[in-house]
């Protein structure tokens, strides 16, 4: 029981002072890069900086401890940023939208979004939902991306600029006010220099080494700049002062059912996007390692971290590439790098609160539009546009989705999007008729009547599969065989309305006087077969365990099948009795 509830001491029982040394300087390293992003991310969310990185402490260490990946490290990340600023504009309290009510009252049903994401999410992996990932398809994911890179560089233009913001937000208010501005000439070039300053400085830096804090110096280089030509004076916002260094303790707002109903919408959606990114980002680094990866106990993990963001002023997060990668680039042995990253976190928010606030705001923007060009992924995009037809209409209703619609409704859209393929795949097994060349029919004898016809399936067989088979036969066959046999030896899967569609085929081959023969050589599909009965009517000699026996008994009835106008008859049996027998008689 210990164990399953702090599945985390295992890895203290053999820990070395190798792995500690490898591990904090890993996150000595990794924690001054990551904490200007993380204060970027919030600002994407529509929320003071300073909650970007109080998402960088103790939800991290709870992430860290309980997750099933030993280099998956959480915070915030672009994606959930995006949605918590698209539920800024849409949840009400009160009648009055989230974004317009006082700080206090703001974040108080933030951390009760990332209280509620968190429990969503906890209640998935106990649910032993951490599959859920590979039924996201890759065209989806990719769609996501590259909208929200777009999503972030747009909401970044009127800060960049130094122009009012749209009173609509969207991508395309938020260009054509760009643009606008821009043709009156209406905007404030002092709020560029700091944003271009800060990109141009990142780009040089960043080719010192990828492990040099590139965006924390040029942001700091940016305030110097700041505070020479008094920047503040001309117009140019800067951040704001951090009050509390230690994450002040939070609650989210007293129950009400209406409250309850607003959130649960933008919750789902942001336990799902970030379950989603968080288990294919763990299952990535998983492999790098060789490492064993449990998606549901993941989840368990991203959700109690979240829960944790929500009682210590956080925002809702998730696996984030930007911090795990590094990790494993800096030799990180063990999960204990995630954890050192968030006791480090604090001593640095000490060291950089008072020089936050002579940053100017733009130069914040400036990284936000560089982070959002950089995860721009021409090849994938590529991909998904030229690989299949399907791949393309996926990845464009979801770009374009992603764009127009709210975020929140876009992800769930997204999520059902690809369920829906799945499902659509999983209806349209694959049907290929044997030819008498096919090296499965080796076993096949040589005196073999004509009027064989056999199948091989392969994928799962529910009811909407069924009919799909049923499609195909009559669609591929002009003529009726006078035999019929199903291989479903390659069949994975199936359930009782799979097993109850596939009886009602083989009564409809009965009407038409064609036996049917089925090759069920996996132990799970013929048990489920038996328990409903099915392997009873079909009877003896029609149930076979190899093709071997379903060919030499489909050669014993074809030297029995005689046809006369179309119609097929057994030879002991009367011409007027024209209609095969039932399974399992003695005429059978």
């Amino acid at each position: 029981m210990i164990a399953r509830l702090f599945p985390f001491l295992h890895d203290f029982s053999d820990y070395s002072f190798r792995d500690f040394k490898g591990d904090f300087l890993a996150a000595l390293t990794l924690t001054p890069i990551a904490a200007p992003l993380a204060m970027a991310y919030a600002v994407i969310a529509g929320v003071a900086p300073q909650y970007g990185i109080y998402t960088c402490m103790l939800p991290v260490i709870v992430a860290a401890l309980w997750g099933s990946s030993r280099f998956l490290a959480a915070g915030p990340t672009n994606a959930t940023s995006l949605v918590l600023f698209s539920v800024l504009g849409t949840v009400t309290v009160a009648g009055a939208p989230l974004a317009q009510l006082p700080e206090e009252v703001r974040m108080s049903v933030i951390f009760g979004i990332s209280l509620f994401c968190g429990l969503i999410q906890v209640c998935m992996g106990l649910m032993r939902l951490g599959e859920i990932a590979n039924y996201i398809s890759h065209s989806v994911m990719t769609a996501f991306g590259a909208s929200m890179a777009l999503l972030i560089a747009s909401g970044q233009l009127a800060t960049v600029l130094g122009i009012a913001p749209p009173q609509t937000s969207g991508f395309f208010f938020q260009v054509a006010n760009a643009a606008a501005r821009l043709a009156e000439l209406a905007v404030n070039p002092w709020c560029l220099l700091p944003a271009v300053l800060t990109i141009v400085l990142t780009l040089w830096l960043q080719n010192i080494s990828r492990m040099f804090p590139a965006t924390l110096a040029a942001l700091a280089l940016a305030g110097i700049v700041a505070d020479i030509f008094d920047l503040a004076g001309r117009g140019v916002p800067m951040i704001a002062e951090i009050p509390d260094i230690v994450p002040p303790l939070s609650l989210p707002p007293a129950f009400d059912f209406e409250l309850v109903r607003e959130l649960f919408s933008p919750a789902l959606a942001l336990a799902i996007l970030g379950g989603v990114q968080s288990l294919a980002l763990g299952k990535q680094l998983a492999g790098v390692r060789n490492d064993v990866f449990d998606g549901s106990r993941e989840l368990v993990a991203q959700g109690l971290g979240n829960m944790a963001a929500g009682f210590t002023s956080g925002l809702p997060g998730c696996g984030s590439f930007t911090r795990s990668a590094p990790l494993i680039a800096l030799g990180a042995r063990t999960r204990l790098a995630a954890v050192f990253s968030g006791i480090l976190t604090l001593p640095l928010l000490y060291l950089l609160a008072p020089l936050i606030s002579h940053v100017p705001m733009s130069a914040l923007g400036g990284v936000l539009m560089l982070i959002a060009v950089q995860t721009l992924k021409p090849a994938d995009i590529r991909f998904c546009l030229v690989a299949t037809r399907t791949d393309r209409i996926v990845f464009l209703a979801t770009f374009f989705a992603t764009l127009t619609l709210d975020l929140t409704q876009a992800v769930l859209l997204g999520v059902i999007l690809s369920l829906t393929l799945f499902i659509y795949k999983a209806a349209h097994p694959r049907l290929r008729r044997l030819s008498s060349s096919d090296p499965l029919l080796r076993p096949m004898p040589r005196d073999m009547p004509p009027g064989l016809a056999v199948y091989v399936i392969e994928g799962t067989l529910f009811f909407g599969a069924i009919h799909e088979l049923e499609r195909c036969l009559h669609s591929v066959e002009e003529t009726p065989p006078r035999v019929l046999i199903l291989h479903l030896s390659r069949v994975f899967w199936l359930d009782a309305s799979g097993a109850h569609a596939l009886e009602q085929f083989i009564e409809r081959c009965h009407a038409h006087s064609v036996p049917v023969i089925l090759v069920c050589g996996c132990p799970q599909v013929r048990d489920i077969l038996r328990r409903t009965g099915l392997l009873d009517y079909l009877g003896g000699g029609f149930a076979a365990d190899t093709l071997y026996e379903a060919l030499d008994f489909a050669r014993s009835l074809l030297q029995r099948i005689s046809c006369q106008n179309d119609r097929c008859y057994f030879r002991n049996a009367p011409p007027a009795e024209t209609s095969s027998p039932a399974p399992g008689s003695p005429d059978a």
